[in-house]
């Protein structure tokens, strides 16, 4: 628990850096704070596929973090009447998440198969198998490498060896899914930036789930203990934990309403809008983050059971180890980007925009 404790300071500590910088300097220290996240979270991802089996291609989640901020920042810059007014930027992430998927479609259409099949139904016990090969030799076969293997036929048992498009097929939804999870979810923090003020949106997105949800979900669950949540894609989450994490980023939320709407001029600053104006403006607004502090802590909790779900497919317990205690880029941020979908979804119907 010590480990993890200093580890939390440590990024808290990193994190007010970032902040100061984009309260002093530009808000663009924020937009660089997501976007090393998002390549750290990649390139974990990535290499959890990889060992998992997965036949990986760098070139198209490469080309989406190379492009989609640029792409962003000048369309919604350059193209149109700025940031708060059209969805220009947009646009720009979705270009380039598009040419990203191209060209990993384009690598899997002409990239040679490598799955090979015996199309021999060998006898295994009581069950009668297809002949998968692995790392190139016949199951039945284990004798044979790749090079036994001549004009399209075992030399071991004479059958007919296959390629398999199937096995392929599901290094290309790997692949895809890389350039959705976590490389499109993360980066509606930029819209989010760009359109509600980086100095708020984000750092809501951010502190929230983790420094609410994820600390008091954390704190409370080892104190309290008890009945497990969800112990086929969790064994360690407790329904008291997720209890914890809604009371958590439903106090950070009001924490966040506190300081921004009840201090106009720093959040004038910050590039905050208020919910509301007018007559009993603090009464709506206070609701409206209660109920946004709820939602959060749920979301936070199902982003968390959905990262746990993907580790136990590929056999793992953390996406890495950068953070002791804690786990990789992408251990911090899985409930991040899985409240950034309802959050943008709530900001439209309060801004209208």
């Amino acid at each position: 628990m010590l480990k993890r404790i200093i580890t939390g300071i440590i990024l808290i500590a990193v994190l007010a850096v970032f902040i100061v910088c984009s309260y002093f300097v530009s808000p663009i220290f924020m937009d660089m704070l997501v976007l090393i996240f998002l390549a750290g979270s990649v390139y974990e991802l990535y290499n959890c596929f990889k060992d998992a089996g997965y036949k990986m291609f760098k070139s198209p989640a490469i080309l989406l973090l190379l492009t989609a901020y640029p792409a962003f920042y000048l369309m919604q810059y350059y193209v149109g009447d700025g940031a708060r007014t059209v969805s220009a930027g947009i646009q720009g992430l979705m270009i380039a998440l598009a040419a990203s998927a191209c060209l990993a479609l384009l690598i899997f259409t002409f990239r040679p198969l490598s799955k090979k099949y015996c199309a021999m139904e060998h006898i295994d016990g009581e069950a009668s198998v297809e002949g998968e090969t692995q790392n190139g030799n016949c199951v039945e076969c284990e004798a044979h490498s790749e090079a036994s293997v001549e004009g399209g036929a075992c030399e071991n048992c004479e059958q007919r060896v296959e390629t398999s498009g199937k096995l392929m097929l599901n290094d290309l939804f790997a692949n895809v899914f890389l350039l959705v999870y976590p490389i499109t979810f993360f980066m509606l923090a930029w819209v989010a930036s760009y359109k509600y003020g980086a100095l708020f949106a984000v750092l809501y997105a951010i502190v929230v789930p983790i420094i609410g949800g994820d600390m008091f979900a954390y704190f409370l669950g080892s104190l309290i203990g008890g009945k497990k949540l969800c112990p086929k894609i969790s064994p360690k989450k407790t329904v008291a934990g997720a209890i914890g994490a809604v009371i958590g980023a439903t106090v950070m939320s009001i924490v966040f309403f506190a300081i921004f709407e009840c201090a106009p001029a720093f959040a004038e600053k910050c590039g905050y809008i208020p919910f509301f104006a007018g007559e009993g403006r603090l009464y709506k607004s206070a609701l409206v983050y209660l109920a946004l502090g709820v939602m959060m802590g749920v979301a936070s909790e199902l982003g968390d059971l959905c990262a746990s779900a993907i580790k136990r497919a590929i056999g793992i317990k953390d996406y890495g180890k950068i953070f002791p205690g804690h786990g990789g880029f992408l251990d911090r941020i899985d409930s991040v980007m899985f409240c950034l979908v309802p959050l943008l979804v709530a900001f439209t119907i309060i801004y209208g925009f």
